[in-house]
């Protein structure tokens, strides 16, 4: 049985009461319901299958999609499972190719809703993040030629955001350039290297960092090579750079390639003011997010090779690039915060000429589902350490170490081919998760 419903009834109280519930869903429709702090302390035990556990409830998140699967193949790779961890990134790389072209209906319910009503699309530093740990994945995996195509589809992607300079707006590129050019000087193919290796130069310098001693004596190296001689003397003043192996000398050798994700990226919180308006009483709420940082602590890293050892530098400071990013988010997120109070008032004072009670509903309904976006690529690393040595072709001992941390790297016995590149990496999550941390070693 059907009761007949006017159009006056139902654009007067019907749909109001409807939103109701509609707004405090949504106050939780993309929020982070995994946990991530116990996942940070079940990898900071070396339990990745328990960390994996509590991605669960993301898994089916349609607004969380992209999210879920960076941080599955961020557990997946530091557990060894590459194959795994490839596919989630693969995946994760379609989703957030598929996301660039935002819905209106989303873009609408983030000014005029809530933060968290549209779908992560994870900022320009995380989606280079993604290419650099797929790319880590190959190299690990000794596919150079897979490795090869991730480096293009960087510098594909930072010309698309910026098609004069191919630069990152936040920073974040120096290593994804950095990186680009050791895959194209293995590869043979110096022009393209030298080319990865300025930008990740330009990047760096942009950064108000200092440049890797490795990547000065690169630019030098290749610039020589390929006789840019004013270019590389500009380099050597720079850099103070009195001596260097050519390029032809290191043409037959291999390489060892060492690089420790040191720690967790920040998080960010929701910080929020609610407060009633002096004038009419309606409850205004201000969300921002805030970014609290977790260093690991770790004071260092080196690789050793035959007892020749060679300290790690810190080539990447993803903590930074949030914090850039953030400031640079900040006025928009205020502009939208005060678009959706206006909208959640106006709306609110149409009502409560109909329905008085009706109207403070949903003006607390509005207020509480008015949250910040606090989502983010949590399992990336506070820094990212590397150290590099061009070997003579034949059976080494490779040593790591991470300093201060009983017990961490160790001695292995590697195969280095002529020209072979061999990449090993270290995860240190380090003791801001409140768990005693191990490291997590992911190699090939």
């Amino acid at each position: 049985m059907s009761l007949p419903v006017s159009g006056r009834v139902w654009s007067g109280t019907l749909r109001p009461i409807l939103l109701v519930p509609l707004l405090i869903a949504l106050s939780g429709c993309a929020a982070l319901r995994t946990d991530f702090a116990a996942v940070e302390r079940d990898l900071a035990r070396g339990d990745a299958e328990a960390a994996l556990q509590r991605l669960g409830p993301l898994q089916d998140s349609r607004l969380n999609r992209p999210l879920y699967l960076m941080n599955r193949g961020m557990i997946l790779r530091v557990a060894g499972d590459r194959a795994g961890s490839i596919a989630a990134f693969e995946e994760a790389k379609t989703r957030v190719g598929e996301l660039q072209a935002v819905s209106l209906s989303e873009t609408l319910a983030g000014w005029t809703l809530t933060e968290t009503a549209s779908s992560y699309v994870p900022p320009v530093h995380e989606h280079l993040m993604l290419h650099v740990y797929q790319m880590l994945n190959f190299l690990e995996q000794g596919d150079l030629d897979a490795a090869r195509v991730e480096a293009l589809q960087i510098d594909l992607g930072l010309r698309r955001v910026d098609p004069r300079d191919g630069e990152a707006p936040d920073g974040g590129d120096a290593l994804a350039r950095y990186l680009s050019g050791i895959v194209f000087e293995a590869s043979r193919e110096d022009s393209d290297a030298l080319i990865a290796y300025r930008k990740a130069y330009h990047a760096y310098r942009r950064g108000g960092g200092s440049v890797p001693r490795d990547l000065q004596q690169s630019l030098v190296r290749l610039t020589d090579a390929l006789e840019l001689h004013d270019e590389r003397d500009g380099y050597l003043a720079e850099f103070g750079i009195a001596a260097w192996t050519s390029q032809q000398d290191l043409r037959g050798r291999g390489q060892v390639v060492l690089l420790v994700h040191d720690g967790f990226a920040p998080r960010l919180r929701d910080e929020s003011l609610l407060v009633p308006a002096p004038d009419s009483g309606h409850l205004i709420r201000v969300a921002l997010p805030s970014l609290h940082r977790r260093p690991s602590g770790l004071a260092g890293a080196s690789l050793g090779v035959n007892g020749i050892r060679h300290q790690a530098e810190v080539v990447e400071r993803p903590a930074d690039t949030m914090d850039r990013w953030l400031s640079r988010q900040m006025p928009l997120l205020i502009s939208r915060a005060a678009s959706r109070n206006v909208a959640r008032y106006q709306f609110t004072r149409q009502v409560e000429q109909d329905n008085a009670l009706l109207a403070v509903l949903l003006n607390v309904a509005g207020a509480l589902a008015d949250n910040a976006d606090t989502r983010s690529w949590r399992t990336l690393p506070d820094r990212v350490w590397l150290a590099r040595l061009f070997v003579e072709p034949g059976i080494h001992e490779v040593e790591v170490l991470l300093d201060g941390v009983a017990g961490a790297g160790g001695t292995r016995t590697h195969r280095i081919s002529p020209g072979g590149l061999l990449v090993i990496s270290e995860h240190w999550p380090g003791g801001g998760s409140g768990a005693t941390a191990q490291p997590l070693r992911s190699r090939r």
